[in-house]
């Protein structure tokens, strides 16, 4: 007779456990941990149940990691059974790990059943939501205006920008534009210039010419834009599951180029910057273009950005349920869904 226990994983943990990719818990041979057996079922975190497929018996950690896979274990690792035993000892210590060290391989269903999923498509922002920038923009303004004559601090430089974009998106909020690359150059060029004149860079058009130059060379060496960590495990798993994946975001024409060099286009049926919809988020027809391409109903799509202005009141606007992913931890007290990565996103798709 298969017996009930509740155990509790740690984040992100319990979504790799439920998108599938983690597949092999470890523990210590505490009592109740020892008296488990393949079929007995676990629920986790109070919330949601697997069986326990095989259960692995082992003196200590090394002996487990000699047997176990280590990319079952920790996929975050990337099968490194070194650095996966560093951190087994970091969490338990010499006196814990001398009690015996228990795999329980769970048999974990690979995702919702797609007749019962509530949603059929993941929909994601790019900026700060799926990559980042690595020098951080300013240093690659900084580097621009160098090459130029002119010198600013990173602190100099970050104000400005958080003027220039705050009095541009919030006179583009809801209003529509041409949707061409010619406009869509003509509105870079007017955000350069804004943003000289703000840190108070007097520019004729050839020096404006190298500025621009510099600044196109700067964010587009490798490297410069790069998912964050769990972004590729997080979209495989989207993609084996069956999940349909888009891009929706506030960015130029140059969208499909940045998401193909960031070796992200693979994951993705649809790319929609604001240059080509003809309207920034928080406008609805953004979300609603991009649906329509789609040929999905905005409660059939989850869209994640790290925005509030612009991605949890745009997709409101358009009906589409919403995550805030607020990596600092600094969103505070809200009255809306907020996940610290993107394996929060398994929590909505599995009805946590």
């Amino acid at each position: 007779m298969s017996r009930t226990k509740t155990l509790w994983v740690r984040e992100p943990y319990i979504f790799r456990i439920l998108a599938g990719h983690k597949t092999v818990e470890v523990r210590v041979g505490y009592d109740n941990i020892r008296r488990l057996q393949p079929g007995d079922i676990l629920n986790l975190n109070d919330e949601h149940t697997v069986t326990i497929r095989r259960v692995g018996r082992y003196a200590n950690f090394e002996e487990l990691l000699a047997r176990e896979d280590p990319a079952a274990i920790a996929p975050g690792l990337a099968g490194d059974s070194t650095a996966l035993l560093e951190a087994l000892r970091q969490i338990y210590p010499p006196d814990k790990e001398a009690l015996g060290a228990i795999a329980l391989e769970l048999d974990v269903a690979s995702g919702p059943n797609p007749a019962e999923r509530r949603y059929d498509a993941v929909l994601f922002d790019m900026g700060y939501t799926l990559v980042y920038f690595e020098p951080i923009q300013e240093i690659i303004v900084q580097e621009a205006l160098r090459t130029i004559g002119a010198e600013r601090s990173v602190e100099e430089i970050d104000a400005a920008v958080k003027v220039v974009w705050s009095t541009v998106l919030s006179e583009a909020a809801m209003a529509s534009f041409p949707a061409t690359e010619e406009y869509d150059r003509q509105v870079q060029a007017e955000l350069s210039q804004a943003l000289l004149a703000e840190l108070g860079v007097d520019t004729g058009e050839a020096e404006m010419q190298t500025y621009e130059h510099a600044l196109e060379s700067g964010f587009t060496r490798p490297g410069v834009i790069r998912p964050y960590p769990e972004v590729v495990e997080v979209l495989t798993a989207l993609q084996e599951q069956g999940y349909r994946r888009g891009i929706v975001s506030n960015w130029s024409w140059n969208l499909r180029d940045r998401v193909e060099q960031v070796e992200l286009d693979r994951f993705f049926e649809f790319v929609w910057a604001s240059a080509y919809a003809g309207c920034n988020k928080p406008h609805p027809q953004i979300f609603e273009q991009a649906l329509a391409q789609m040929d999905l109903q905005p409660e059939r799509a989850l869209y994640i950005g790290d925005s509030y202005p612009h991605d949890v009141v745009g997709a409101r606007n358009a009906g589409v349920d919403v995550l805030l992913v607020d990596r600092p931890g600094t969103a505070g007290e809200i009255d809306f869904p907020v996940i610290s990565d993107l394996w929060g996103i398994w929590g909505a798709l599995v009805g946590l």
